[in-house]
């Protein structure tokens, strides 16, 4: 069974005269025909936010990110920047980011390091003692709460009534 793989995937279109690229993208790479409307991949796409000239979603894919299907994205809209920043259940992360520049040329960073494999994320970040953390949060709650009761009086005036 393959490792689950995370991507973070940021697509932006700042050319005005090429902002139906954007639309064409998420319609032909993200969607599929349903009935009469188009509906995301729901098992692989989760739209994170969506403006008239970028997109954020969440993907999924088996082992590493699709490094072909964002290579293609670019030939396919070439006024799009592209970055993914991923990380894979055993450890792998990484950022990939992809634009054609203005010669019409493919420039790909791609940065890769070992990180915290899904057992460490639930090992390392456990707590030892549920009791006492439970205590720190209430006392810090505490302070937040103080500091907000000195706040809201700040700069308001007193003002008495001096009665003769």
């Amino acid at each position: 069974m393959p490792n689950d793989c995370w991507s973070h995937i940021t697509i932006t279109c700042e050319n005005r005269e090429a902002v139906d690229e954007l639309n064409n993208l998420i319609i032909t790479e993200l969607k599929y025909k349903e009935g009469d409307k188009y509906v995301y991949h729901d098992e692989t796409v989760k739209m994170i936010k969506r403006g008239t000239r970028g997109i954020i979603f969440d993907m999924w894919s088996a082992w590493n990110p699709d490094y072909e299907w964002l290579e293609g994205l670019l030939e396919k809209y070439p006024n799009c920047w592209v970055k993914n920043e991923w990380s894979e259940e055993g450890g792998c992360a990484g950022v990939w980011v992809g634009f054609m520049n203005n010669n019409k040329e493919k420039i790909i960073k791609n940065l890769q390091w070992d990180d915290i494999c899904i057992e460490g994320k639930t090992y390392l970040f456990q707590l030892e003692d549920e009791e006492e953390a439970k205590k720190e949060e209430e006392e810090r709650l505490e302070r937040i709460n103080k500091k907000r009761a000195e706040y809201s009086g700040a700069g308001k005036k007193i003002i008495k009534k001096v009665v003769s």
